[in-house]
C-alpha cells in the first residue's frame, strides 16, 4: 500500500451550540467521527481536531516526548487556539482517556467516554492490546491492501478487531483509516510511554457529569476485561452498553453514538446551574457489584440486562433519546 495520503485539514469544526469536542483514538484522526458530525452538529459547535503526534495533525516540535497526559497538554494548546474554554467532550478509545484526563483538569463540561482505554490489571492485559495495535501498523503496509479492502466481505473481516460492521465504511474511508496508521508519527513514543506510566490514575472526585459506553462487540478492550479496571478509576460515571457495535463504534451505528452523546449533553444543557452532586457520586461507587450484570450484559446480549440506547431517537427528533434499556449505576 502506498505511503499515508495527503490531507491538509487537521480539524473540522461545524454547528452551533453549546462546544463539543470530539477526539479520536489512537493512529486514528478526526475522520473517525465523520459518520457522527451531522447528527451532533445541529445541538452542538462540534470540534474535532486530530489529535498531535497523528496523521495530518497540526505540526509540533519534532524532538516532544509522547505520552497521554502530553498528548492532553497539546490538546487543550489545541482548544485554546480555537477559543474553546470548557466543551462537552466525547472521545473513543484513547481519545476517551484523554477525554478523562481533561475532565481531571477542569476542561469537560460532561465526558462520554466510548469503550475508554486505560484500563487495565496485569502487563500481559496492556501487552495484548499494543501488540494488536503493531499488528495493525505492519498490515497496513500489505501491498494489496487496497484490492482487498474494495471487497465488502473482505473489508469487513479486516476490520472485524474494531468495527463490528466494517462493511459499511466505504473502501476509500478503510483506505483512509490504514492511511491515519502509517501517518501516526508519535506511535512508538505512545505506546513506550503507555507501558511505563500505567493505566488511568483515579479520577475520583466527579468535576463533571460522566457517561462510559462500551462497545458490546469490543474485540480490542473487551469490557470484561479492561472495562472493570477503568470503571473503578470513575466510581461516579454511568455505565452503559452500547448494542450491536464494536470498539470504534462510529461507522457501525452513528444514530446510536449520536444518541449516546446528545442524551448526556442534553441533560447538562438544560440546566447548568447545579453542580454535580458529590453525595450521588459516592454513592454510586458503593454499587459496584451491578458492574457483574453490565459484563453479563455485554457477553451474552440478554435483552433484560443490556443497557443499549434507543437507536436514532435523539438524533433523527432533536431530542433525548428515552432511559428505556439502560441502568445509571
Amino acid at each position: 500500500m502506498r505511503g499515508p495520503m495527503a490531507d491538509p485539514d487537521p480539524e473540522h469544526r461545524s454547528g452551533e451550540g453549546t462546544p463539543l469536542v470530539l477526539v479520536h483514538g489512537i493512529t486514528s484522526s478526526w475522520r473517525a467521527w465523520r459518520p457522527v458530525i451531522p447528527l451532533l452538529a445541529g445541538r452542538h459547535d462540534v470540534f474535532a481536531p486530530s489529535l498531535a503526534g497523528h496523521h495530518q495533525a497540526a505540526p509540533v516540535a519534532a524532538d516532544t516526548a509522547w505520552s497521554v497526559l502530553r498528548l492532553t497538554d497539546a490538546l487543550e494548546a489545541q482548544l485554546d487556539a480555537a477559543g474553546i474554554g470548557t466543551a462537552h467532550v466525547a472521545g473513543n478509545s484513547l481519545g476517551g482517556w484523554v477525554a478523562l484526563e481533561l475532565a481531571r483538569r477542569g476542561r469537560a463540561r460532561s465526558v462520554v467516554a466510548l469503550s475508554p482505554a486505560g484500563g487495565w490489571r496485569e502487563p500481559k492485559e496492556l501487552r495484548r492490546v499494543l501488540r494488536m495495535v503493531r499488528v495493525g501498523r505492519a498490515f497496513a503496509h500489505h501491498p494489496l491492501l487496497a484490492v482487498m479492502l474494495a471487497r465488502p466481505r473482505v473489508r469487513r473481516a479486516i476490520l472485524r478487531g474494531v468495527s463490528e460492521r466494517g462493511q459499511r465504511m466505504s473502501p476509500s474511508d478503510a483506505r483512509q483509516f490504514f492511511d491515519d496508521i502509517l501517518g501516526c508519527s508519535a506511535l512508538d513514543d505512545l505506546l513506550a510511554a503507555i507501558e511505563r506510566d500505567g493505566p488511568l490514575p483515579p479520577l475520583s472526585e466527579p468535576t463533571c457529569r460522566v457517561r462510559i459506553a462500551w462497545g458490546q462487540h469490543d474485540r480490542t478492550i473487551p469490557f470484561a476485561r479492561y472495562g472493570h479496571p477503568l470503571a473503578e478509576c470513575v466510581p461516579h460515571a454511568e455505565l452503559l452498553s452500547m448494542i450491536g457495535v464494536g470498539h470504534v463504534p462510529m461507522y457501525d451505528d452513528p444514530a446510536l453514538v449520536a444518541d449516546t452523546i446528545l442524551d448526556l449533553t442534553g441533560q447538562v444543557d438544560v440546566d447548568t446551574r447545579h453542580p454535580v452532586d458529590t453525595r450521588h457520586a459516592r454513592a454510586v461507587g458503593r454499587l459496584r457489584g451491578v458492574l457483574g450484570r453490565v459484563t453479563q450484559a455485554a457477553r451474552s446480549g440478554d435483552r433484560r440486562g443490556d443497557q443499549g440506547i434507543r437507536p436514532g431517537e435523539a438524533a433523527r427528533n432533536g431530542a433525548p433519546t428515552q432511559r428505556a434499556g439502560f441502568v445509571d449505576l
